[in-house]
């Protein structure tokens, strides 16, 4: 959870910043899709991480990929 809350936070930074719309909006989607993986009845660890790996390279969102590699 905490992961998903510092793409969060990211996307709001992003914001402030004035980003492109469409780059907001694709890490939003990412959040989103994210978010709906915690509640899949399958270990999702594996996908999840891929697009933490994603955001973090795309997004400069490494501080989420960080806090999930740690347990944090």
């Amino acid at each position: 959870m905490k992961a998903l809350q510092a793409v969060l936070i990211r996307g709001r930074a992003m914001a402030y910043e004035k980003a492109d719309h469409t780059k907001i909006a694709d890490l939003m989607d990412r959040a989103e899709y994210l978010a709906g993986m915690l509640f899949e009845p399958q270990d999702m660890t594996e996908t999840f991480r891929a697009n933490l790996v994603e955001l973090a390279e795309r997004h400069q969102c490494g501080i989420a990929l960080t806090m999930f590699d740690t347990n944090c």
